[in-house]
């Protein structure tokens, strides 16, 4: 079944398959069924007695049924000419992914959150404007909000966020509101909230599979991942809300509406700011004689079979004439004025909003002795190695594929989730969070470009939290811990490239 799952992986096209059509809905019953059960014994993590281990366990048991629930959907036959499904088989097939999909988050929302406080803030935030107050004001412990403490979410803040203005941006802060202002206080509300924002996730990855001839059953890969589950549904993280918006600047791409998917990234950036290393994937580079997409192609084909070194001068500066065009003026015009009307009810602020950015910058690590890097404390191991040298080639490293995906034609939406795979791929690689949420808005893309690599890393970085059993000194990640992590997807990455680079020679 494996070698099954990886060459359907990483071979891209369709290819016939004897399993009947309506076998693939009702294994996914079977399989659906399972991982409800552990969802279901799972919900409430407080009463187990092997404290986070338990986590860990319920999640490598959900991972495996959920691995053999992809190879069944890998299975099935793909839309498009070579093959043809019964519409009820689809259909049925789709409504057990969202069926499934669905029961697996309302059965964790209904519980409290353990993994994380985080979701404290966030409600704490929405009563702060609820209450009539910039929340960038004022941080939770200022005497000024000394009123609106309680028992039930002022004293479950993490102790070390009391004295930090929020650093949550408008759209996050709008979220926080209207959860508030529908249900004020309530956990459960705000986790059903971050729940919703999953479906829509999948529902516009399967428009949008669809329109790329795709398999749209495929969103399974993110519908029954254990990480967004988990992350969202348990722990309420405001990270659903950002993927979701993703997710529909990729269908607004694909439908060729750029103001939208230029909204729909704002949008996103402004609930975290790390989507905005996306941009370059979607910008549109009109196709000229010698960048249309079938020119890409062939030329791509000459870079793998060694016939062509690299990107001519006359092609790179095709492509960047290219990218002056009425789409992508759509596309930042939409943008631009989207952050501005976000912005605006919190204007009074002034500063304050980006007060956080400094702190945040210090804390995770980013500017100390590179402790948080778990790349350059490998290489440390084996010489000496400044971290301003790391990020110097860290940054160049990013900011080539950023380039190289600003410059690529993008046919259709599975170019431009490829790109965002490679820029949120190597961008997490570079960085090594030790926060397993950081990871799960790489997973909506692997339904277009699935990579065991990729799949690999989103699923180990569960076992970040083992880190609770340490004490929590940031930003480091053991080097036993990373090696489990990063080496497996890093190695079997490159193994999935040079598979891909032999089939094309043959």
């Amino acid at each position: 079944m494996i070698k099954a799952l990886r060459a359907r992986l990483t071979g891209g096209g369709a290819v016939p398959t004897d399993l009947p059509p309506l076998a693939v809905p009702v294994a996914l019953v079977t399989i659906g069924a399972a991982m409800f059960w552990f969802c279901y014994w799972g919900r409430d993590l407080h009463r187990f007695i092997q404290w986070v281990a338990a986590y860990v366990g319920l999640f490598i048991g959900q991972l495996a049924m959920y691995a053999v629930a992809c190879w069944v959907v890998m299975r099935g036959r793909a839309v498009g000419a070579r093959a043809t499904r019964s519409r009820a088989g689809t259909l049925l097939t789709l409504g057990v992914v969202l069926f499934f999909a669905i029961a697996f988050r309302v059965t964790l929302s209904i519980e409290r959150p353990y993994l994380s406080s985080d979701i404290y803030r966030y409600i704490w935030d929405g009563r702060v404007q609820a209450g009539g107050i910039n929340p960038y004001q004022y941080p939770p412990e200022a005497e000024e909000l000394k009123p609106l403490e309680d028992d039930k979410i002022f004293r479950n803040i993490n102790p070390g966020d009391l004295k930090w203005l929020s650093p949550y941006p408008p759209v996050a802060q709008a979220i926080f509101l209207a959860v508030y202002t529908i249900r004020p206080s309530s956990f459960i509300a705000f986790k059903l909230a971050m729940s919703l924002f999953d479906i829509i996730t999948i529902l516009a990855l399967m428009l949008t599979l669809a329109r790329v001839r795709i398999d749209p059953a495929r969103a399974i890969i993110f519908a029954w991942h254990p990480l967004p589950i988990y992350e969202g549904a348990h722990s309420g993280h405001i990270e659903a809300a950002y993927i979701a918006f993703l997710a529909l600047a990729l269908l607004s791409w694909a439908h060729r509406k750029h103001a939208l998917t230029g909204a729909m990234l704002a949008l996103a950036v402004l609930v975290k700011f790390y989507p905005v290393l996306l941009l370059p994937a979607f910008l549109v580079v009109k196709p000229t004689p010698s960048t249309g997409h079938a020119g890409e192609e062939a030329a791509s084909l000459k870079n793998k079979l060694g016939l062509r070194k690299g990107l001519s001068l006359a092609a790179l500066l095709s492509r960047i004439r290219g990218l002056f065009n009425r789409a992508n003026l759509k596309m930042l015009v939409g943008f631009t004025v989207t952050v501005v009307l976000a912005y605006l009810p919190y204007i009074s602020a002034g500063t304050n909003m980006f007060w956080f950015l400094r702190g945040y910058i210090e804390e995770e690590g980013f500017v100390d002795a590179g402790t948080r890097y778990y790349l350059l404390v490998v290489a440390r191991a084996l010489i000496p190695f400044p971290t301003i040298a790391f990020l110097m080639i860290a940054a160049t490293a990013l900011g080539l594929i950023a380039v190289w995906w600003t410059v690529r034609v993008k046919g259709d939406a599975t170019d431009v989730a490829r790109g965002a795979t490679w820029l949120i791929g190597l961008y997490l690689i570079l960085t090594t969070p030790r926060y397993s949420w950081y990871y799960a808005w790489l997973i909506p893309y692997l339904c277009f470009v699935p990579r065991i690599g990729w799949l690999y890393l989103t699923s180990a970085s569960a076992l970040l939290y083992l880190l609770w059993y340490t004490p929590l000194v940031y930003p480091d990640i053991p080097l036993w811990l990373g090696s489990v992590i990063y080496f497996p997807a890093i190695a079997w990455l490159i193994l999935e490239g040079r598979r891909g680079s032999m089939r094309v020679e043959r």
